[in-house]
């Protein structure tokens, strides 16, 4: 029988709990805990040494941030009040759960493993789970969650990016009812009338729906009828969660994306490949509503905010033309910072960061990865930025097809020259599917081969310049070498305080970087020895997967 609760009125209600977050994240309260997760997430995990790799190299300077002495203002500016913001997907499914006329309580992943009376009173209240899965990479992390699950027997919902992705390989779990693939906005109503008919009935209306071999059903939802988004409506951020007001939110505008860059899913979530957006008038009579409410930040989700830039411009004027005081950031293409006009335009309308894939300082890697923008258009992103007051966040990707060490050279140097205020590095990876660089012509193309697992977040690879086996030691000297020589500051160190950072804490910032590095050789030498092993085991398990 469905669990049930009572509202104001005294009418039960069925309740659904609703789980988002990611596994492991930069700013974990306990390493001890961190390290039982990543544990519990092992045992689920195959062939996982890259995956172990790429997180002891992550580890080693969040590590040696919080145990170095700081000056007191790098003390302020660690304690910035830091609100715990939950993600935008938990606030839009308790949203639309409500508009159905249901209960619904809130976990994090993180709150599984914990299972203090609270959350196990929110779990033994739930008539269904419903988990997002956009922060969780792969199965090994999503069987972790799952057996925190297993003793009390509830039925369970995935949806979210991961969701998307799964159904093409996935034959389904028996622990799962349904896995909701498409857009949230149509699924949360199909599933609380699937709910409510005490879990009978699912009817999936312009959508799709299927068995798999085990118990899991996959259900799809339809699409929008055209290109706009406008007829989402805002979440209500501060009317939806008992006392909490929240100044700072995050947005969405945008699903898809009009550019194809060959290492990115994005332009295909949602089951969708189509680009859609919502108006310039939608997104600021939006915004103006939050801003009225005492919102005063506001994070941009979206995966390009810049595109089409007329919409951008309209967006700003309108911001301007009526006095809209909120703050935001976003992610934005270097080739449309190229207009200085054009930056110091969203500035005047409130930008203040932005989140820029320069990806690479190599033309030769850029253009392997379709990215239809030059190291020029980086660099003048970088530089119009700095000029218009708004904080550079840029992200690189290393050992992409194509890829040398005479590239990445190229790649420190353009960083050493552009001088961007924070920067975070990523090792290429093959785990989705979808990405373009993983067809069969670039396989052929760029002589690509990847190792199939599902069971890690960093499935092995080689191609005709590169292994795997490499890229984490390059990744680690590249960080060591912008830190070390006060290049830019590492987003990693300072993940939840980029939004409250200043230019004049740049120096000091940078120094207490640097000091991280030279004031700790027992640890640097405990994570070289670390490192050593990681990558002998990575070496071994490699070549035993090649003679299978």
């Amino acid at each position: 029988m469905t669990a049930l609760t009572s509202n104001s009125d005294g009418i039960q209600m069925p309740c659904v709990c609703v789980i988002t977050g990611g596994l492991l994240s930069v700013d974990e309260k306990s390493v001890w805990h961190a390290i039982k997760k990543q544990f519990k997430q092992y045992r689920q995990s195959k062939h996982q040494w890259l995956e172990t790799k790429i997180k002891i190299v992550s580890a080693e300077p969040v590590l040696l941030a919080r145990i170095h002495s700081k000056t007191k203002m790098v003390k302020e500016y660690f304690t910035s009040p830091v609100e715990n913001l939950p993600d935008l997907t938990e606030v839009v499914l308790i949203d639309e759960i409500a508009k159905q006329g249901l209960d619904f309580t809130t976990l994090t992943c993180d709150d599984l493993f914990h299972m203090n009376p609270s959350c196990v009173s929110k779990i033994n209240k739930a008539s269904v789970l419903f988990i997002s899965t956009t922060l969780l990479h792969d199965l090994s992390e999503l069987n972790a969650i799952l057996s925190t699950l297993d003793k009390y027997n509830k039925r369970i919902v995935l949806g979210g990016a991961l969701a998307g992705s799964l159904y093409k390989h996935w034959e389904g779990d028996s622990r799962v009812d349904i896995l909701a693939i498409g857009y949230g906005e149509y699924l949360i109503p199909i599933l609380c009338e699937w709910i409510k008919s005490d879990f009978t009935a699912i009817d999936p209306q312009n959508g799709k729906l299927t068995q798999s071999n085990q118990k899991t059903k996959f259900l799809f939802s339809a699409l929008p009828s055209d290109k706009s988004l406008d007829f989402i409506e805002r979440p209500r951020w501060n009317n939806l969660i008992k006392d909490k007001f929240y100044r700072k939110i995050a947005y969405e505008s945008v699903r898809g994306c009009p550019y194809r860059c060959s290492f990115c899913n994005y332009p295909y979530l949602f089951n969708d490949k189509v680009f859609r957006m919502k108006s310039a008038q939608k997104i600021a009579d939006d915004w103006e509503k939050y801003a009225n409410e005492g919102v005063e930040y506001i994070v941009c989700l979206d995966s390009l905010f810049t595109m089409p830039k007329q919409r951008a411009e309209e967006l700003c004027h309108l911001l301007i033309k009526r006095c809209v005081k909120l703050h935001w950031t976003c992610y934005a293409r270097a080739d449309d910072l190229r207009d200085l006009e054009f930056v110091k335009l969203m500035y005047k309308a409130g930008a203040r960061q932005f989140q820029i894939g320069i990806e690479s300082g190599s033309q030769v890697v850029l253009d392997a990865m379709n990215k239809r923008c030059t190291v020029e258009s980086n660099y003048l992103a970088i530089q119009h930025c700095r000029l218009a007051g708004i904080t550079s966040v840029v992200s690189v990707i290393v050992g992409f097809p194509e890829e040398t060490e005479q590239t990445i050279n190229e790649t420190i140097q353009f960083l050493n020259h552009a001088r961007p205020d924070f920067h975070f590095l990523a090792t290429f990876s093959v785990r989705v599917e979808d990405v373009p660089i993983l067809n069969e012509k670039n396989r052929k193309k760029y002589g690509l081969i990847k190792y199939d697992n599902p069971y890690t977040l960093a499935p092995y690879w080689k191609h005709a310049t590169m292994s795997c086996e490499k890229v984490g030691t390059y990744v680690r000297q590249m960080n060591e070498y912008l830190i070390t020589n006060k290049i830019s500051l590492d987003g990693s160190i300072f993940y939840r305080q980029i939004d409250y950072y200043h230019p004049a804490y740049r120096d000091e910032l940078l120094d207490f970087q640097y000091q991280c590095f030279y004031n700790h050789k027992i640890i640097r030498s405990t994570f070289d020895l670390m490192n050593k092993y990681v990558d002998k085991k990575l070496e071994t398990d490699i070549k035993q997967i090649i003679l299978r």
